[in-house]
């Protein structure tokens, strides 16, 4: 980094960030969200019919779980699910309720009804009114990205050109990123050179970064830089363009080429900024070049440009994860020093650090959370998970039932992390009641349980001798999330199906697991003699 690092002889009056031994470059800009999309909220009566189409796209998904989606017309109509449909809603329908459930559909990561929601979704647009229609194409383009259907999604894409129905470009920059997550760079630059096409407006420096934002994410920095370079042409690139593209390369953890864009947009007098300047240090502190990033960093404030929260959370994060707790708290103490006020992940660094092995302070990270508050920053689920770890190390249940109320009153929205480490806690205490309300609490707040909820649950109702529930469990992590579950959880339902006398849902459940291909198929008289010696 040559270029980057000049010597220097002296340290400036801000020479004290020497002694300094996750978010970043928040210059860089973001695609925006898939659909940000709020239609008005549903009467209580609709909240029941959402639900009730909901289980009915479900039921019909586990009852054909084999069911394909086409790429493209013609889309053969599921009659019984269509008949289901039109006996629950109403005629015609409320135009923003079938945006609703595809809200919903979207938030799900596993377990999602595709045949069902395509066959939904044709079967209500010819009755919707035409205004209705582009923020429904939208929902139903993305949760197809979402899930890499591309070709359907562009198909639908292709059909909303062809029937006229505005194209904005926040669907156009969305679908691209949906690319660009899936690792399909040339596709996501073919869909911005021809946004224009699709009357979403011809690309420009703003868009661009947003792309560049997008590929630096996904470490895709040798097809930035293609982009970027394929660009010069028509716009004279700016510091936001070259900063993604200094951000891509150091994401990448190639500093040598990051170096050569950074003196590139000097030679071209485009003086680099806080965000540029973060993005490198960064890279240093990830890539262990400690001194040189002390060094960048004191250069940096010498030309002028001094570092801002985002400089410093870079920093932070840096002694974070390689767990030296005193230089976190020595770059707190210097910011406060420079006047650079902290925020969310400054505080949640300075967290999780007080809740980390060789600390495990959970009244000083309790003062953090005070602290915070008192200032009017808003605390989220990563504020509070370090300190649910923490007291299920310590298996402190108060502690948890307190720290979790708090968490309501503070209105923060638990993720599965949250409550998966209280489901543990709970059933680690033998606290059942409080181990079913966390699941019903997780249903209502719509957090979408992973491998590790079905486990803790399926472990507590096991514990408990509650076969019924163990097996309700199992199946629905199986039939409707797809999730294999660990050998031992497996076996644990097993045993106690047998210990229960319940051979034919054993046999079932050894079934499905052999349909879905997480085990070997036995052969039946051997089953029926394994069951009987048992």
């Amino acid at each position: 980094m040559a270029l980057l690092l000049k010597p220097k002889h002296h340290l400036s009056s801000t020479g004290l960030l020497l002694l300094l031994p996750r978010r970043l470059c928040d210059g860089v800009p973001n695609l925006p969200p898939p659909t940000d999309i709020s239609p008005p909220p549903l009467t209580r009566a609709e909240t029941k019919l959402l639900d009730a189409i909901h289980a009915a796209l479900l039921d019909h998904h586990r009852a054909n779980p084999a069911a394909q989606i086409p790429d493209s017309p013609p889309f053969d109509p599921l009659p019984s699910l269509s008949s289901t449909i039109s006996g629950l809603l109403p005629s015609p329908p409320s135009p923003h309720f079938p945006l609703h459930l595809l809200r919903r559909l979207l938030a799900l990561r596993r377990g999602v009804p595709f045949p069902e929601a395509v066959a939904f979704f044709h079967q209500l647009v010819p009755s919707l009114p035409a205004d209705s229609l582009p923020d429904l194409y939208a929902a139903m383009i993305d949760l197809l990205a979402k899930h890499q259907h591309f070709p359907l999604a562009r198909h639908l894409l292709d059909e909303m050109r062809a029937g006229a129905v505005p194209i904005s470009s926040q669907l156009i920059l969305a679908l691209i990123r949906r690319y660009v997550r899936a690792g399909m760079s040339s596709e996501a630059a073919e869909l911005f050179r021809r946004m224009e096409e699709y009357g979403a407006g011809a690309p420009e420096p703003a868009k661009l970064a947003l792309l560049l934002g997008a590929l630096s994410k996904k470490r895709l920095a040798s097809e930035a830089q293609a982009l970027f370079d394929s660009y010069k042409s028509v716009f004279t690139p700016d510091v936001v363009l070259y900063t993604a593209v200094v951000h891509a390369w150091c994401r990448a953890g190639q500093l040598d080429e990051a170096e050569r864009v950074f003196a590139e947009m000097q030679q071209s007098g485009i003086m680099p900024n806080v965000y540029t300047y973060t993005a490198v240090i960064d890279a240093m502190y990830r890539a262990g070049q400690v001194p040189r990033a002390q060094e960048l960093l004191c250069q940096m404030i010498d030309s002028g440009c001094p570092p801002n929260t985002a400089t410093f959370n870079a920093i932070m994060r840096a002694h974070v994860k390689a767990g030296r707790s005193e230089q976190v708290l020595q770059v707190h103490n210097q910011m406060r020093q420079l006047g650079c006020e902290p925020d969310i992940i400054t505080y949640n660094f300075l967290i999780e650090t007080h809740c980390g092995k060789g600390q495990g302070n959970f009244d000083a990270a309790l003062k953090v959370l005070a602290k915070m508050t008192a200032k009017g920053c808003v605390p989220d689920c990563h504020t509070f998970n370090p300190m649910f770890k923490l007291v299920l190390v310590l298996g402190n249940v108060d502690a948890a039932r307190k720290l979790y109320d708090k968490m309501r009153e503070l209105q923060c929205k638990p993720n599965v992390v949250t409550y998966n480490a209280l489901l543990r806690l709970f059933n680690k205490e033998k606290s059942m009641d409080m181990v079913l309300r966390m699941k019903k609490d997780m249903d209502a707040e719509g957090v979408e349980p992973n491998l590790h909820t079905y486990a803790a649950l399926i472990e507590a109702f096991c514990g408990r001798g509650n076969w019924r529930r163990a097996h309700t469990t199992l199946k629905e992590m199986v039939e409707e999330k797809s999730f294999k579950p660990s050998k031992q959880v497996y076996d644990m339902v097993l045993t106690l199906l047998r210990k229960a006398g319940q051979l034919m849902k054993h046999e079932e459940l050894v079934e499905l697991m052999a349909d879905r291909g997480f085990i070997s198929r036995p052969a039946n008289d051997a089953l029926w003699s394994q069951l009987s010696a048992r």
